[in-house]
């Protein structure tokens, strides 16, 4: 069946929000496979009788994206600019998933509609959907696939226990579509460069050396630029004070400072030990060895020298103080007889 394809009208203003667009996109997928009341499926088979069961459920998940993206605005309106282009982006992207090339979009979403109450009320939806030309299709494939990649990124960085293995596949995919896209920006006509621009200064933002990884050395994410298959390179380390003596320097010191402690009081203890020794040895010398009797005898006579210069002093002492009696008898007797 040949399908009426079109440019891309927009200027991919959708990306502009395209994590709140993710974020749907990912409740239709969990939320969006019950059966739709009253819904007639049967025109299916007019465009694909073997991927019936696949084309029902991608009935079921855009009527679920289309409910819910209306009530997120109170319940009453669509953002006009941007939903009515995403729907259609998701229409056609998801169509092509299944069947690349038996299915055109516009009429699929015209049989679709007019089954469906919950989307029949929406005229203004179907002046804009028709079938994205397929090179322009791959290319905004491409550019929300490195958006998704990028958010999974986002949320293993902010896990409380990232792991590197994990984040870092996303990281490399981020470059690799990247770098697919960024490669087209030099044609002319290539809208989607804007986008590009401000996926790379986001991405730059993310700045993993700032991060603490328990256990993990840490690592930058690779460059947009560069080699995806390239290792990550390490953060530089961080400068050091030197007038603070680090970790492994403390138990330096403290290692140096307990041997030190360990030779004092080897000392003090060796030298208490000398002492105490001399001191036994010195007894015994004294009193059962002939240098014992001969230390004694001049012992002895040092204290009969030390007797004798005592009484050589105490008639000394004897007249002092009979001198002091008389000079205080005569003072008495001036004092009397006068």
């Amino acid at each position: 069946m040949g399908c009426d394809t079109e440019l891309y009208r927009k200027n991919y203003e959708f990306f502009n929000s395209i994590d709140e667009y993710i974020k749907y996109d990912e409740l239709a997928e969990k939320n969006g496979d019950n059966n739709i009341h009253g819904m007639d499926y049967s025109f299916i088979n007019i465009f694909n009788e073997q991927k019936f069961v696949d084309l029902k459920k991608l009935c079921n998940r855009f009527v679920y994206l289309v409910d819910a993206l209306r009530k997120r605005n109170e319940g009453s309106t669509f953002n006009a600019d941007y939903d009515f282009d995403y729907l259609n982006y998701w229409l056609n992207a998801r169509i092509h998933e299944i069947d690349d090339e038996g299915t055109c979009k516009k009429l699929f979403f015209q049989n679709l509609r007019s089954r469906s109450n919950e989307i029949l009320i929406y005229s203004d939806l179907s002046s804009g959907m028709y079938d994205i030309q397929e090179n322009e299709l791959k290319d905004m494939n491409i550019l929300y696939k490195l958006h998704k990649d990028f958010k999974e990124l986002n949320e293993k960085i902010n896990e409380s226990t990232p792991k590197e293995e994990e984040y870092m596949i996303y990281a490399k995919n981020c470059v690799q579509d990247y770098q697919k896209l960024k490669n087209k920006c030099t044609e002319v006509g290539a809208k989607f460069c804007k986008i590009l621009t401000n996926f790379k200064d986001k991405y730059e933002e993310i700045d993993l050396c700032k991060h603490t990884f328990e256990g993990k050395m840490r690592k930058k994410l690779p460059s947009l630029e560069s080699d995806p298959n390239k290792e990550a390179e390490v953060c530089k380390a961080l400068v050091i004070d030197k007038d603070v003596p680090s970790p492994q320097d403390r138990s330096v010191y403290s290692e140096s400072d307990e041997g030190s402690f360990d030779i004092d009081t080897q000392s003090i203890t060796i030298g208490s030990v000398a002492t105490v020794g001399m001191s036994i040895i010195f007894v015994m010398l004294y009193k059962f060895t002939s240098i014992g009797q001969f230390l004694r005898s001049q012992m002895n006579k040092n204290e009969r020298v030390w007797e004798n210069l005592d009484e050589e002093m105490n008639p000394f002492s004897h007249s002092s103080e009979y001198e002091h009696f008389n000079s205080e008898n005569k003072m008495y007797g001036i004092a009397y007889n006068s």
